[in-house]
Parts: structure tokens; sequence; C-alpha cells
């Protein structure tokens, strides 16, 4: 009787624990977690049209203190879109204009 009372008990413990394993994996979330990196500011913030493109192109062009090039007219809409990004991103601040006092670590 003793061997059958240890088998009875080992089989109830094992039962018992994959009960509470099953309990567990049920409980837990296991979907992953989505993110969506954000749009950076440029493609977020680009005009998608010819009309678009010119009128940013003018405004950095105008924070610039510059005027569009003669021939202008004639760019076909990508030129006119890399001058716009070109333009904007020197008129960008400087990492001095930012934080001036700012230290470069090497």
């Amino acid at each position: 009787m003793t061997g059958k009372k240890i088998w009875a008990t080992g089989a109830a413990a094992f039962l018992i624990g994959a009960g509470a394993a099953f309990a567990v994996t049920v409980m837990v979330d296991d979907d992953p977690k989505v993110t969506v990196q954000p749009e950076s500011a440029t493609t977020a913030d680009m005009p998608q049209t010819r009309d678009g493109l010119i009128a940013a192109w003018a405004a950095e062009l105008k924070k610039a203190g510059k005027k569009k090039p003669d021939g202008w007219e004639k760019l076909p809409t990508g030129e006119i879109r890399d001058r716009y990004l070109s333009q904007y991103f020197i008129n960008a601040p400087d990492a001095n204009d930012i934080d001036p006092g700012m230290v470069k670590r090497d």
C-alpha cells in the first residue's frame, strides 16, 4: 500500500503543478506590444505637390535672405524638392545656437 500512496501523491503533485503552469500561461499576456516610430519632421511636413514645394522652398530661401534662381520654373519637381530640403537643412540651427555651453565629448 505504501507504493500506491507514493504513486498517488506523485500523480496528484504532477497534476497540481501542471494545472498551475497552465493557469499561469493563460493569464500571461503573450501579445507582442506594437510600437510605431514617429515620422520624421521632414517627411511629415514635406509638401506633396509642386506648388507646395515651391512655396516651401521660397519660404526657406526667404529665411536665408535669398531669392529663387533665374529659370527655376523649368526645374523638375524632384529638383525643387532637393533644393528645398537642402535649404531646409542649411537653415537648421547649429548645435552652438541650440546650446552654446555644450561641450563635445570625445
